[in-house]
């Protein structure tokens, strides 16, 4: 069950995959590759 999960751990969750580095954007971090296209 996910019933113990606060709001808390998931923002720290997507924090963490949001700010990794990916192959796919050239090991840049999504936030970067969105903002170099914008």
């Amino acid at each position: 069950s996910m019933s113990h999960v606060t709001q808390k751990i998931c923002n720290e969750i997507a924090h963490k995959l949001n700010t990794r580095p990916r192959k796919r954007l050239g090991y840049r971090t999504p936030t970067e590759y969105i903002h170099a296209h914008l």
